[in-house]
C-alpha cells in the first residue's frame, strides 16, 4: 500500500479515533488513581487498614489502564472496556491485608533490633565506650 491508500483506508481513521478518545480517558483516568492513592494513604494513616473493595477495584483498574497503553501504543489491536470485558482481577484481597502487616511487624522489629545494638555499644554522649566489661 502506498500513502495514498492509507489515507483513504478508514481504518487507519478508526484507530486513530480511538488512539485519541482512549488517550483522553487515560488522562482522566490518571486523576482517579491519584484520588484511590489520596484515599487509601487517608484509610490506612486513620484506620491502620486499607479499604478492601478499593483494593480490589485498583487491580482492575490498573489491568484496564494497562490495555489502554498496549491499545494506543499499536501493541495490541483489542479495544479496551467498554468495547471488550471490564478487567477482572482475581486476587485474595486478605493476602494483601496479611502481607502489610507482617511488613509492618517487620520493620518494626529491624527498628528496635537496631536501638538495641546501638545502645549496647558504642560511645554514649561522654565519648566513653558503653555496654562493655572491664
Amino acid at each position: 500500500m502506498n500513502i495514498n491508500e492509507n489515507v483513504k483506508n478508514p481504518d487507519v481513521w478508526t484507530r486513530g479515533l480511538f488512539v485519541v478518545l482512549f488517550g483522553i480517558i487515560y488522562y482522566l483516568l490518571f486523576f482517579l488513581v491519584v484520588l484511590i492513592a489520596v484515599f487509601q494513604f487517608l484509610m490506612r494513616l486513620f484506620t491502620a487498614r486499607f479499604n478492601d473493595e478499593l483494593l480490589a477495584f485498583s487491580d482492575s483498574l490498573a489491568e484496564y489502564v494497562s490495555q489502554i497503553l498496549r491499545y494506543i501504543t499499536f501493541k495490541s489491536d483489542d479495544r479496551p472496556y467498554p468495547f471488550s470485558s471490564w478487567p477482572v482481577i482475581d486476587n485474595n484481597i486478605a493476602d494483601t491485608q496479611t502481607a502489610t502487616t507482617t511488613t509492618k511487624k517487620k520493620r518494626s522489629r529491624k527498628k528496635t533490633s537496631k536501638k538495641t545494638a546501638s545502645n549496647d555499644s558504642g560511645p554514649d554522649s561522654s565519648g566513653e565506650e558503653t555496654g562493655k566489661s572491664s
